[in-house]
């Protein structure tokens, strides 16, 4: 859905910040790697096993270990925490980077699938757009799949994968947004609508994989797709907020999930070293992905009644 929007606004990933620029994390980095690394320079020394599995070379290993270290003296010297590579400083667990993250996609994730459950359950197969939804779903799911894995371990591949699930959710949402207005797929301007956004999609896709990973080129592209999308969602709630009994909740989650930004806003390192600003924003879009299946089960159900008015002679 369009919340995944605020993930976009602001890039996790920099070329460097002041954490990882520091001479003593620098120094650090250089000690351990002599100390501490196989011949090859790969493996890192007594390491246990869980964490070779989830991609902790000796780099990595060494840049956390200096990470906390760094971070040490300059609480001593009560000077303000920065970050590295553009990340807060967080406590793994069992290797995964960001746990809270990690935990609070899960709950977006099972918000997603309790939802279509909610629609199979109450929804006869019948109904127009069934299916529909169940595609949603699944590009949904998708994309919070990659956000765990990404926030479990942070790598290049995980963070495009991460970041192109995101990007196709947004844009799923907005095709979804010309199939309700429609109310159908199959008809030309949907259709037509459809192929322009996969196209975008491929170019999006290919230029920031393949050609050069412009992180405010994505932050535009995010930005755009992701105003127009809400745009059409509330104008569409707006219009028939009569006719649509249940309309307001479509407007309530547009609303909500667009608030959810001033999360992003307000970064500030972890509490505890595991809560973000960005892991509370996971947490905050869970519970509203309720209200929109809510509304989608009642959308369902509204087209079913309407389809079969027309069907009565």
């Amino acid at each position: 859905n369009f919340t995944i929007l605020c993930i976009n606004f602001f890039p996790t990933l920099v070329n460097c910040s002041d954490g990882d620029r520091h001479f003593s994390f620098l120094t650090c980095v250089n000690n351990c790697k002599i100390g501490n690394c196989s011949k090859n320079g790969d493996e890192f020394l007594g390491q246990p096993g869980y964490l070779k599995y989830l991609q902790w070379d000796c780099d990595s290993e060494c840049k956390y270990i200096c990470m906390w270290r760094t971070v040490d003296k300059i609480i001593a010297n009560k000077l303000s925490i920065p970050q590295f590579y553009g990340k807060w400083p967080f406590k793994r667990f069992l290797g995964i980077q960001e746990p809270a993250s990690v935990l609070f996609s899960m709950f977006n994730l099972a918000f997603h699938v309790l939802g279509l459950r909610k629609i199979r359950a109450q929804v006869p197969k019948s109904a127009p757009l069934f299916w529909f939804w169940h595609w949603f779903t699944a590009v949904c799911v998708n994309g919070w799949i990659w956000s765990i894995v990404f926030h479990t371990r942070d790598t290049y591949v995980t963070e495009l994968m991460d970041y192109f699930s995101a990007f196709s959710m947004i844009l799923f949402t907005f095709f979804a947004a010309f199939v309700r207005i429609y109310e159908r797929l199959l008809c030309f301007p949907v259709l037509m609508f459809g192929v322009l956004l996969l196209s975008f999609c491929i170019y999006h896709v290919h230029y920031l994989a393949f050609i050069h990973f412009d992180y405010g080129y994505n932050m535009t592209a995010n930005i755009a797709v992701g105003v127009l999308n809400a745009s059409c969602w509330l104008i569409w709630s707006g219009i028939n907020r009569k006719s649509h009994p249940h309309a307001w909740k479509c407007s309530i989650f547009v609303i909500l999930a667009a608030s959810s930004i001033l999360l992003e806003v307000a970064d500030f390192p972890p509490w505890f070293w595991i809560f973000d600003a960005h892991s509370l924003w996971h947490l905050f879009t869970a519970p509203i992905t309720y209200i929109w299946y809510s509304f989608v089960v009642d959308d369902l159900k509204f087209l079913h009644y309407q389809h079969l008015k027309t069907k009565q002679p």
